[in-house]
């Protein structure tokens, strides 16, 4: 298996920033629980937000991330993946939603159009970005960055195996 690191350089693994880690277990616990119907993923994922950004913004921005997520898997044209919480690595679908998450947030087309190719069913593309566009600007909002990926990169991503760890 090999691993694609979306990060610069081998010391700063992407979960290690707050916007990657917090969008990601975010996704995590809300994809989880829409597949699940069970409260202890949604649980789960308010402790994280709850301990990073306190009551005030975890309130408004988990339920950006719930929006997100319903909005993203309503717009696939298939079921979306993910590991299991606290994981350091990200499978294909969480790389992509990252990426394309990033996009949107540093005004990356290109990489926009890309992702949105690989995760969103015909006719359904408007709505994907319509709620990247708005969980970037939530993020903007508490000053989370997320770290741009490269175009190349995430054609490159999208032709990986689903289960394969991609950093």
């Amino acid at each position: 298996m090999m691993a694609i690191a979306i990060a610069p350089g081998p010391a700063a693994p992407l979960l290690s920033r707050k916007p990657e880690r917090l969008l990601v277990e975010g996704y995590r616990a809300w994809l989880n629980g829409y597949e699940t119907g069970s409260i202890d993923c949604w649980e789960r994922g308010w402790t994280v937000y709850l301990a990073e950004l306190g009551s005030a913004d975890a309130r408004r921005i988990y339920g950006e991330v719930s929006w997100w997520v319903r909005q993203t898997r309503a717009a696939a044209g298939r079921a979306l993946t993910c590991f299991p919480y606290g994981c350091q690595c990200l499978c294909r679908d969480e790389c992509l939603l990252v990426s394309f998450v990033a996009a949107v947030q540093n005004g990356d087309l290109e990489a926009q159009r890309r992702c949105v190719v690989h995760l969103a069913a015909d006719g359904r593309a408007d709505m994907a970005t319509a709620a990247a566009r708005d969980l970037s600007a939530a993020f903007d909002g508490i000053h989370q960055r997320l770290f741009p990926v490269p175009a190349d990169v995430i054609d490159d991503i999208a032709g990986r195996p689903c289960s394969a760890r991609f950093n």
